[in-house]
């Protein structure tokens, strides 16, 4: 963990620098202590929601401005105010862009851009360096451990998805697009036979068939069109249905509008700090189709036209 000593009126807080942090935070019984003692401490209302160290999410609705020093340098900083939390204050991504802080994480050293040879060192500080009126917040830091072992796997993902169950649901639902018009060279049906299937994989096959019926995705056919479907092993076990168009799409009609390049996709990228991707489940069973368009994605199976 990355300490220094944050310098006050009132003497040396311990604050942890968390560059996953995007705004700094002091602990409530800390800045009531601070405020009852005289600190400078100017209030403002807030509206934040935060994940916390220990995984809990957490509602902030005030903020404090405080005067922080670190080294021979000092600047005015707003603190979101943190009813609990196992850290008495954090600096985050703020405060670092704000003083221009720079980090090394190998020597445990950090320094400010617009000073680079005035260096200081990441600890809680020698014992003989705490003073009252914090001494107890320097012994309690001592004892803190690092959580990262502790946080469960996949804490943000399980988080978010509990938020908006909506978008996370096993379910498939329909892509909010323009409905896909497949326009073919010739109207002529292409059929093929179904593909044989082994006994112990036709279970699994029907029951990939049903799922879908259960779910509004395909219907029983009568079309003129079939094309086979089967099954294929997935990377991490279990097997995927698809299906072989290659006879459909040897008659489709491409058109050629312009789809964007990599480098076009990175450019609308400039100035953004939090990336994500995210993945369609299915994609290929949530393009809608225009009616006349369904016919021509027929698949047959060895119990059935879909």
């Amino acid at each position: 963990m990355l300490w220094v000593l944050l310098n006050l009126k009132l003497g040396k807080v311990p604050a942890l620098v968390d560059t996953g942090a995007q705004f700094s935070c002091i602990r409530s019984d800390v800045i009531e202590y601070l405020y009852l003692r005289g600190e400078r401490c100017v209030f403002s209302p807030c509206s934040v929601t935060c994940l916390l160290a220990d995984g809990r999410k957490g509602q902030v609705s005030n903020a404090v401005r405080l005067h922080v020093g670190l080294l021979s340098f000092s600047w005015d900083q707003e603190f979101k105010i943190l009813d609990e939390g196992p850290f008495p204050a954090i600096l985050g991504l703020d405060f670092l862009q704000h003083t221009q802080m720079r980090v090394d994480l190998c020597s445990r050293t950090y320094w400010f851009a617009f000073a680079p040879t005035c260096v200081g060192s990441f600890s809680p500080g020698e014992s003989e360096d705490w003073e009252e009126p914090f001494l107890h917040l320097c012994a309690e830091v001592v004892n803190i451990t690092p959580l990262t072992p502790a946080r469960p796997k996949n804490l943000e993902r399980d988080i978010l998805m509990a938020e908006f169950p909506s978008l996370f649901s096993p379910s498939l639902g329909t892509a909010k697009c323009t409905p896909y018009d497949i326009e073919l060279s010739c109207t002529t049906p292409v059929r093929s036979p179904p593909y044989r299937c082994a006994p112990p994989k036709l279970h699994i096959f029907r029951q990939s068939v049903n799922e879908l019926l259960e779910q509004g995705v395909v219907r029983p056919s009568k079309s003129q069109y079939a094309s086979p479907a089967f099954l294929i092993p997935k990377s991490g076990g279990g097997f995927r249905m698809v299906v072989d168009y290659r006879k459909v799409n040897a008659k489709i009609v491409f058109d050629s509008y312009p789809l964007p390049t990599i480098e076009q996709a990175f450019d609308q990228f400039a100035g953004a700090v939090i990336f994500s991707v995210l993945d369609l489940n299915s994609a290929f069973f949530q393009v809608p189709l225009i009616p006349r368009s369904r016919r021509v994605t027929a698949f047959c199976t060895p119990f059935g036209l879909f």
